[in-house]
């Protein structure tokens, strides 16, 4: 038997670097959590 798991869709987030990346950033150091399924690209 095949076992059906849930769709999760895969993000990429093209961030710039002196705004939105700063914050990911920020977040990731104060460990705040978000979705392990967002790949953040910094422009």
């Amino acid at each position: 038997m095949k076992q059906e798991t849930e769709w999760e869709p895969k993000l990429v987030g093209f961030l710039c670097r002196w705004c939105s990346y700063a914050g990911a950033d920020l977040a990731g150091t104060s460990r705040k959590k978000y979705p392990a399924n967002i790949r953040i690209i910094k422009v």
